[in-house]
């Protein structure tokens, strides 16, 4: 199975959380850009400094995660794109594959996932990128579920992501 993507604007991505960017010239402040969830009173914010490789190309969804407790905000610092896999949780609580959507982030885009949103895990597409990543967590099993698929979901980046030079699938984006 492939998916496109497409870029990432904020009425795009409104079902599934909030994207914080600017979004004019000169001095810009938006107060409660996001939602943040914290219905656990032993969940303290986590914040987190990660520094990813950037991802094998083709770029595939090999797994997904979600916070049944806490938003997930995911800061890029760096400028390096990245790619945002999101889908709505089935009646079960799986994850609806069929509606799984991927978006593509520009490094001056920060997304703040939705609670109970399924989600991949960061992804790197244009360069090494390091990011800030905040989550309300206690530290029990709860704060995460990470279910490997049994199939990866190739992504199709086509026009939205240079493909990295002697990645042998130029052909391919």
């Amino acid at each position: 199975m492939t998916i496109k993507a497409k870029p990432l604007t904020p009425k795009a991505f409104a079902p599934f959380g909030q994207v914080l960017m600017g979004l004019g010239e000169g001095p810009e402040r938006h107060e409660f850009a996001a939602r943040f969830d914290n219905p656990r009173p032993n969940a303290k914010p986590n914040f987190t400094f990660l520094r990813g490789k950037m991802t094998e190309w083709p770029v595939a969804v090999r797994a997904l995660e979600r916070h049944v407790h806490s938003n997930q905000v995911f800061v890029p610092m760096n400028g390096t794109c990245y790619l945002v896999a999101v889908c709505p949780a089935d009646a079960q609580g799986d994850p609806d594959l069929a509606r799984l959507q991927a978006f593509v982030a520009t490094g001056a885009q920060a997304v703040n996932i939705d609670t109970n949103v399924w989600h991949a895990p960061n992804t790197v597409l244009g360069a090494p990128g390091e990011f800030i990543m905040q989550r309300n967590d206690d530290g029990s099993a709860a704060d995460t579920e990470l279910r490997q698929l049994a199939k990866p979901i190739r992504v199709d980046l086509a026009g939205l992501v240079p493909a990295p030079a002697g990645n042998g699938h130029l052909d391919t984006y």
